[in-house]
């Protein structure tokens, strides 16, 4: 993946002004990760003393929350804690395979699913000499409604008997079926209780034949806003699967991402259960997918949601005209895992200090709790940089 180093200007014209900025920005040499080589200046808000001092006073331990705030261009950070300690991010890693889809298949990506029929087949007999195979490509929102209407396609067309076997090529998952092996089962049993008869099942190969039917998806780039706005878990697991499992998500944080590999481990793609990454991580994974947004003609709001804006996860929070459409982020939420988990973590627009990345982790604690703290401190910390730009505050009026 190619990294760009782009100034603060351009950055902050990018993001509230796409189609103008690109007509004037011009990239620039980039060190590592696309971080600026000099060092960070650390500089201190009232935001985050008032946030840390109310923590501590209703008797949460310091050493279980993560907090980083960076301007997007990585050279100020205005709020820090435990920032190199690896906390459960729940369903922030979302974002991580959400961008990891989005590099491998392309924002106006069709899931495809269809059977092939490769053989011959006597309508006489209904018998398909040779295989029966569905192609597909890994859609995450294949419903049992669309793969019985496939398997109802199969028999419109005369297909009773297959010599061969059901062959399922490519990543493949429906419904609660999250991974492909557990799918194909629950495929070959629809198929039988069809009255469709095979020798065996079969995964792999490469896909051939002639098509019987097919059925197309919406675009990632719709299905990652629905999946990210509502923190819906089996799109992400299914995703997962689609773009390797949860250890090519992890491998692609580290080498398309330049993560450390001890900064991040993945064992469920929708945040599910127990997931480790780093503050600092996360507001490089974050700040990566703004510059690969940008690049191909997006803004953060495609694929994650508004807050205030937005229906899901984030509809409730920051509402007041002060603050509505300053955020743009994912939640995460664990109650009965690590004590506790409450994650938010994203963009927020202010009118002085542009543009900043945060991520802010809280774990053994009070869910409910940690989102008001998280609420109050992000609220704050916009007002003491200067409010929201007109441009954000105008999201709320294009919505309404």
């Amino acid at each position: 993946m190619k990294k760009y180093l782009l100034s603060t200007t351009c950055l902050t014209l990018l993001l509230f002004w796409p189609s103008q900025a690109q007509e004037i920005t011009s990239r620039a040499d980039v060190q590592g990760a696309g971080v600026p080589a000099r060092a960070s200046e650390r500089l201190t808000t009232v935001s985050e003393t008032n946030y840390l001092n109310e923590l501590a006073l209703r008797g949460f331990n310091l050493e279980t929350q993560g907090l980083l705030i960076e301007s997007l261009d990585a050279r100020k950070v205005y709020a820090e804690l435990n920032s190199n300690v690896g906390f459960n991010p729940a369903s922030v890693i979302k974002v991580a395979t959400s961008f990891a889809a989005l590099l491998k298949f392309g924002p106006e990506y069709h899931f495809e699913t269809g059977f092939y029929s490769d053989g011959l087949l006597n309508n006489k007999t209904h018998t398909l000499t040779g295989n029966l195979v569905l192609q597909s490509s890994g859609d995450p929102v294949l419903t049992s409604i669309d793969v019985a209407r496939l398997v109802r396609e199969v028999i419109r067309a005369g297909i009773i008997r297959v010599t061969g076997n059901l062959v399922v090529t490519g990543p493949f998952t429906y419904s609660t079926f999250y991974t492909t092996d557990k799918a194909t089962k629950a495929l070959a049993a629809a198929l039988r209780r069809a009255g469709v008869r095979f020798t065996a099942t079969e995964s792999g190969g490469a896909g051939k034949g002639s098509k019987i039917a097919s059925q197309s998806s919406s675009t990632l780039r719709d299905i990652l806003k629905y999946q990210n706005d509502h923190s819906v878990n089996r799109i992400a697991e299914r995703l997962g699967e689609a773009v390797g499992g949860p250890k090519a998500v992890e491998q692609f944080l580290i080498k398309e991402v330049s993560i450390a590999a001890s900064d991040v481990a993945i064992s469920h793609t929708s945040g599910l259960d127990f997931n480790r990454i780093t503050p600092r991580a996360t507001i490089q994974l974050f700040r990566e997918l703004v510059y690969w947004l940008n690049l191909n003609n997006m803004q953060p709001q495609d694929v994650l949601p508004i807050a205030g804006v937005d229906s899901g996860t984030l509809q409730r929070r920051f509402t007041g005209e002060e603050y509505r459409g300053a955020i743009i982020g994912k939640t995460g939420t664990l109650p009965g895992t690590d004590g506790g988990v409450s994650t938010l973590a994203g963009i927020a627009y202010t009118r002085d200090r542009g543009p900043v990345i945060f991520a802010i982790f809280n774990t053994n604690g009070s869910v409910t709790t940690y989102r008001k703290l998280q609420d109050e401190f992000l609220k704050g910390f916009i007002v003491e940089s200067g409010g929201i730009p007109e441009a954000n505050a105008s999201l709320h009026r294009l919505n309404n």
